[in-house]
């Protein structure tokens, strides 16, 4: 056998090992296994990234058929590919791990959960998949790839981490990252609204009705509020899904996010424009939210800014978003009074060490953080042994959620687009690298 003949059957055996380890993740989304709820995300994504083991298989068949000089040569270039295929599937993978880790795993049911819900509603009809949550080093959660640290290791001849990442963000499933303190801070997980909220804006293209919807009220700013206005557009949408999405729990977990000194507060105000609005500017939004749907809210002074908010809000809440069925953002996704009705009773269940009796993930998530703002020490590690409320939340997650995979949401998107769509994606990655080569 030549030294061209090992290559080969070298490449081919490394190809089928990625169409095995695809099988066997799949096999884990079955009911009953770990990642039963994340059926759909696995399959979706082993399909694109399957088009792409696909084209490598081609490629091979057309190299190993023309033989000549170049065969070591391309055969170097493919398996470079193939290592693209397993760098894209373990930004995933690793995350999807996490699950396996027995006492990481309730918490990442609940925030998986409520993550979902928060995205379902603007999903529903669609073929786009709820994010992927995940732990991390980070501050406060975030949303690949607004603003993220991560970087791929440096390969010759490879995707940099600029281009690996725009590369992601093809592929079907967005991630949710949370601060890994997070895990004993239930009453923290509301906020992940928020980063649903960029989700939904990115997902389903809204950011020009955002704009649109809001130019009669630009008309009436001093150009330099206007563009700062502009510029906090993304961020102003998410925390107005956020209320929607977790109601007062929301507005609560955002004030203590954001808690700064007065001096600071003030600052902010007058300062430089930041990608995310003041502190106050935010807060003053937040309230105007639940006032407007219907919750009692105490008015945030926001100095220059003050006279935008009411205006701002009730532009975006009334919409309409043609990526979302014309309808305005306020009829697809809220939080109800008889939901907060329930998240209250929860609360008032969990300071008397009671375990809740609602199944709504939405409204257990609020009670989590209801009752903690009533008595933050309910949340303290408990003695061993005992349980804390976190862990009575958590528990009724778990029965709430059962072990069955989740009810389709919206259209099925044949395995085929998919695959064909992998096929797009590797073209782009040879792109990329030549353009980076050069």
């Amino acid at each position: 056998m030549t030294t061209v003949d090992r290559k080969v059957a070298e490449l081919r055996h490394k190809l089928a090992g990625i169409g095995a380890d695809f099988a066997r993740w799949r096999a884990e989304t079955e009911p009953g296994r770990p990642l039963r709820k994340h059926h759909t995300q696995v399959v979706r994504l082993t399909d694109r990234l399957g088009g792409m083991v696909g084209r490598i298989d081609g490629e091979l068949d057309t190299v190993v058929a023309g033989g000549g000089d170049d065969v070591l040569r391309e055969c170097r270039r493919l398996q470079l590919r193939m290592l693209e295929v397993h760098r894209l599937w373990d930004f995933y993978r690793a995350k999807l791990n996490l699950r396996y880790v027995e006492w990481y795993r309730p918490f990442l049911t609940a925030v998986d959960e409520f993550a979902w819900l928060c995205y379902a509603p603007a999903a529903a009809g669609s073929d786009r998949e709820a994010p992927l949550v995940h732990l991390s080093g980070e501050f406060s959660p975030f949303t690949h790839l607004r603003e993220t640290p991560f970087a791929v290791e440096d390969v010759p001849d490879a995707l940099n981490t600029a281009d690996f990442l725009g590369v992601v963000t093809k592929l079907p499933i967005p991630v949710i990252g949370l601060p890994w303190y997070q895990l004993v801070h239930l009453p923290d997980a509301p906020v992940i609204a928020h980063e649903v909220g960029h989700a939904v804006e990115r997902d389903f293209g809204l950011l020009g009705t955002v704009r649109a919807v809001t130019r009669p009220v630009f008309r009436t700013m001093p150009e330099a509020r206007r563009d700062a206005w502009d510029t906090w557009l993304p961020e102003v949408f998410a925390d107005l899904y956020g209320v929607l999405a977790a109601g007062p729990a929301f507005a609560s977990t955002l004030a203590d996010l954001l808690v700064v000194d007065d001096a600071r507060m003030a600052a902010e105000l007058t300062g430089p424009v930041q990608v995310h609005p003041p502190a106050a500017v935010r807060l003053a939004l937040a309230a105007t939210a639940l006032a407007e749907t219907g919750f009692p809210a105490t008015p945030v002074a926001c100095g220059p800014f003050e006279d935008d908010v009411a205006p701002m809000t009730g532009a975006l809440l009334a919409g309409p978003y043609p990526g979302l069925g014309d309808r305005p953002l306020r009829e697809v996704i809220a939080f109800t009074a008889a939901q907060q009705a329930n998240a209250v009773t929860a609360a008032d269940g969990l300071v008397d060490h009671q375990r809740p009796e609602t199944s709504d993930v939405r409204c257990l998530i609020a009670a989590a953080r209801l009752a903690f703002d009533r008595r933050p020490a309910l949340f303290a590690p408990p003695p061993p042994g005992e349980v804390n409320a976190q862990d009575l939340v958590l528990d009724k997650v778990a029965k709430a959620v059962g072990d069955g995979s989740r009810a389709d949401h919206g259209d099925d998107v044949p395995a085929a687009d998919d695959r064909a769509a992998g096929v797009r994606l590797y073209d782009l990655i040879d792109e990329m690298i030549a353009k980076g080569s050069r």
